[in-house]
């Protein structure tokens, strides 16, 4: 079994979307990237244009919670799961995440990270993996045991 986790699929290709989805792989879609997503929305283009995106995504997610599209939303992280890693923070956005950018991780990417590593908790004997145009997020990848 596969599990993807993505941060954002927007840029990679279709054929690549329906290979993992033909083979039985389950996607995951974490809290952070339907926020982002939808901030991203409301930042850009003209009015119209942003409510003919923002009622696609409405759908779109409301499809996800209703367990009608191939992916299904995590959970959001509750106070507790928080504070385990919250503290991580700090040192996460004040280094540099990869050595070609001058930003650290977001608190939204490391709350993707977190995602990742309790799925691999749950699933030691699956290949999980950040789906992520993101080279950093990219390097989240577990091979099965």
């Amino acid at each position: 079994m596969w599990l993807h986790l993505f941060a954002f699929s927007q840029g990679i290709p279709l054929g690549a979307r329906y290979k993992y989805a033909q083979s039985g792989c389950t996607f995951l879609l974490p809290m952070a990237t339907i926020l982002e997503t939808g901030n991203h929305i409301a930042q850009n283009g003209d009015g119209t244009v942003r409510k003919k995106i923002a009622i696609r995504f409405v759908e779109q997610v409301k499809a996800a919670f209703n367990g009608e599209a191939p992916w299904r939303p995590t959970a959001f992280p509750n106070t507790a799961e928080i504070l385990l890693w919250i503290d991580e923070f700090p040192d996460q956005a004040g280094k540099n995440k990869a050595p070609d950018k001058q930003e650290g991780t977001s608190f939204g990417d490391l709350s993707i990270i977190e995602e990742f590593r309790k799925s691999c908790k749950l699933f030691p004997l699956s290949e999980v993996f950040i789906w992520s145009l993101d080279r950093d997020l990219q390097n989240y990848h577990q091979m099965p045991t």
